[in-house]
C-alpha cells in the first residue's frame, strides 16, 4: 500500500514537473518581449493611461514589454508624468527626447529580430495598435 501511495505521489510530481519545464521552455523560446514606441508631442492628459494600460495588459497576458516614449519637445508635463513612471519601473520603461528620424530608425535597427510597435499617439489610427484597443 506504501508502494503504491509513493509511485502516486511520484507520478503526480513528475507531471507538475514536466509542466513548470514545458512552459519555462515556451516562455523563454517562444516568447520575446514586445517592444513599443511612443512617440508624444503635448500628451499630457492621456500618456499615464497609455502607460498603464500597456503594463497592465502585458501583465494579464503574461507578456514582457519594453516602452520606449520618445517625446517630441512638449511644452506640457507629458515628459514628466512620463519620468515620474519610468523610476518605478525602470526595466520596462525609457524615456529619450527627440532627435530625429535617424534616431528612432536607429532604435528601432537595434531591435529589428524581435517585435517593434511604433506608436505615434497624435494620430488616433495608430492608437488601435496599444492592446486596450485590439
Amino acid at each position: 500500500m506504501i508502494v503504491g501511495l509513493l509511485s502516486i505521489f511520484g507520478a503526480y510530481g513528475l507531471a507538475i514537473a514536466m509542466v513548470h519545464l514545458s512552459r519555462a521552455w515556451f516562455r523563454s523560446e517562444h516568447r520575446r518581449p514586445i517592444h513599443y514606441v511612443l512617440l508624444t508631442r503635448n500628451n499630457a492628459m492621456h500618456i499615464e493611461w497609455y502607460l498603464r494600460t500597456l503594463l497592465f495588459v502585458s501583465k494579464m497576458k503574461a507578456r514582457d514589454i519594453h516602452v520606449v516614449v520618445m517625446d517630441e519637445r512638449s511644452e506640457d508635463d507629458t515628459l514628466a508624468i512620463a519620468e515620474r513612471l519610468a523610476e518605478s519601473r525602470p526595466n520596462q520603461l525609457e524615456i529619450m527626447e527627440w532627435g530625429g528620424d535617424a534616431q528612432l530608425d536607429e532604435w528601432i535597427a537595434r531591435y529589428e529580430s524581435e517585435e517593434v510597435v511604433l506608436v505615434r499617439l497624435s494620430n488616433t489610427k495608430e492608437l488601435q495598435h496599444i492592446p486596450l484597443y485590439q
